[in-house]
């Protein structure tokens, strides 16, 4: 029989007059049948125990228990005064607990970091196994939800991080925010079924004790699927257990036990089993950002963190992006290396200018030339040397004049040029003598003790050869390409699956906001997108490798 209709109906009853907490009396019900408890952090008048005494009415004969905690409350408070007719009449430290904690159904206890050890350690066991020893007697208590509220947390050092652990389920309440609601709140009666004066509930939407010791058992066999095992994983290693290991964290690690991530598996299997599903799905694993923060400053980032995982990782977590990545690339290199060779013929030469000379770069303003006998005779050592202006080398005045003779005046002033003396200004234009010698550069020369580069020019070509792979290499690559195939299309069949199986579920979560079902429907479609996006590139691999023929082609 669907169990969905009937929590559906009595959320809807429970929430009457009852604004702007909707999620949070939906997650208080969740909690209760998971087992668990909840604790409201906010200021005093943003409906606490309203959420709690409306609670009660779930549960058929459902009792409240209600107390504000104070440094001064005594465990006859909370759990109920000590018999004196059994201590008198049999010796016996019994307390009478009807009215109180041990006999009720739904439990509220206000400012609950005030309570004092004896009633804190008495609290841990009522909270961890819904027991309480009652002298020498061990009550299993009737009690389904206990609601903690403050509006602090509980202070560090102070012996309170056991009780703290204890609730799973965690919540900022804040005040009403749309105006059209607060209208609403301060014009509804003051006499309400919370005071007493009516049930809400229908008796055939409320739940029977039978029914929820049946569904406790029925909870536990709902399927963990793998995707949500590693997003699980993903919360807590790659964002929590990374978060700690940051610097700027050490003072603020995010700590959760063993134990709460093993109650944290066990609502989000009743929030499944709630809304009629056989398996846990992505939009349950928003419920994880209610269950792991401790701190004010933590509540953005955990959120951020499960949202991220969520959306990001959903339905590829397992997905090793980086080694199929790499497997691919490794492919494509292999035929590279099987059927491509670049033949480079190309090499640097001495650029000959007209027939005799080759060209310095001496500045920007001037080029100079000297005789390639001249270079080639150069050595180690310095040489007086002469070397030649554009002018003479473009206007053939050289060729014209084998015969002149260039040498050093006596005076060191002049030259003398054709047997002419003339200045040095007057010689410039034609010819310059200089101190030379090699430089270890082959396409360089010393000048003066400075090295100048040599004009030069390319010569011979670059190409590329392919051959056509043999038939051996391409059996290999089918191979190994078939297999890439084989696991996208396996991949491709889960996305699809879970796409048939979780899609329609994914706005009607009785417990997370509908809106969230985009974030999981953009991942549904990112997963499926990004492995379509695989098997074209291995498929164009593939079809490259087929069609490769012997060929050559000439690169710039």
């Amino acid at each position: 029989m669907p169990i969905k209709p009937k929590i559906n109906a009595l959320l809807k009853q429970l929430r009457e007059g009852i604004y702007e907490k909707e999620e949070i009396l939906a997650l208080a019900l969740l909690s209760s049948v998971a087992g668990e408890s909840i604790f409201l952090l906010g200021p005093p008048g943003v409906a606490k125990s309203l959420i709690a005494r409306r609670l009660k009415y779930a549960y058929k004969d459902g009792k409240a228990f209600e107390y504000l905690m104070s440094h001064f409350s005594t465990p006859d408070e909370i759990f109920g005064p000590v018999s004196i007719s059994k201590l008198k009449e049999e010796d016996k430290y019994e307390r009478i607990t009807g009215s109180y904690l041990p006999g009720a159904s739904a439990v509220f206890l206000d400012e609950i970091w005030k309570a004092g050890p004896s009633i804190q350690n008495a609290l841990l066991t009522v909270l961890n196994e819904k027991v309480y020893r009652n002298g020498e007697q061990e009550i299993r208590l009737p009690m389904k939800a206990l609601i903690a509220a403050s509006n602090e947390l509980p202070l560090k050092g102070q012996g309170l991080e056991a009780l703290w652990d204890r609730f799973l389920v965690r919540i900022a309440v804040g005040g009403i925010a749309d105006m059209q609601n607060f209208k609403a709140m301060i014009s509804h009666p003051l006499s309400s079924p919370e005071d007493g004066v009516a049930d809400p509930v229908d008796e055939k939407n409320k739940i029977t004790d039978e029914e929820y010791k049946t569904w406790s058992k029925r909870i536990d066999s709902i399927i963990i699927p793998e995707n949500i095992f590693n997003v699980i994983v993903l919360i807590k290693t790659r964002y929590i257990e990374a978060y700690n290991t940051q610097e700027e964290n050490a003072k603020k690690q995010i700590y959760i036990s063993d134990r709460r991530w093993r109650k944290i598996v066990r609502l989000l299997r009743t929030s499944a089993f709630l809304n009629d599903r056989k398996a846990v799905d992505l939009m349950d694993c928003f419920l994880i950002s209610h269950c792991i923060w401790n701190d004010r400053e933590e509540i953005e980032t955990v959120f951020r963190f499960v949202h991220e995982a969520i959306q990001k990782y959903g339905y590829t977590a397992d997905f090793d992006r980086a080694g199929f990545r790499e497997e691919l690339e490794e492919l494509q290199r292999e035929i590279v290396q099987e059927t491509r060779t670049i033949q480079d013929t190309r090499k640097t030469i001495l650029k000959l200018c007209n027939q005799d000379y080759y060209g310095i770069i001496y500045n920007e303003q001037h080029t100079y030339y000297i005789k390639q006998t001249d270079y080639t005779a150069l050595t180690d050592s310095d040489k007086s040397v002469g070397l030649y202006s554009r002018h003479h080398v473009s206007s053939g005045y050289l060729e014209r004049n084998r015969s002149s003779i260039l040498k050093q005046g006596g005076s060191g002033f002049n030259m003398t040029f054709d047997g002419a003396t003339c200045d040095l200004e007057t010689l410039f234009k034609y010819s310059h003598i200089a101190r030379i010698r090699k430089s270890s550069d082959p396409f360089a020369i010393i000048i003066d003790g400075k090295e100048y580069k040599l004009e030069t020019i390319g010569t011979g070509d670059r190409r590329r050869i392919t051959r056509k792979p043999g038939e051996t290499a391409a059996a290999a690559w089918d191979k190994r390409t078939a297999g890439f195939l084989a696991y996208t299309d396996e991949r491709k069949a889960r996305i699809e699956q879970y796409q048939k199986q979780d899609a329609k579920y994914f706005k009607g979560n009785l417990f997370v906001k509908p809106e969230l079902a985009a974030l999981v429907e953009f991942q549904l479609a990112a997963a499926r997108k990004e492995i379509d996006k695989l098997e074209v590139e291995i498929r164009e691999i593939q079809h490259r490798y087929r069609r490769l023929q012997d060929e050559e082609v000439l690169l710039e």
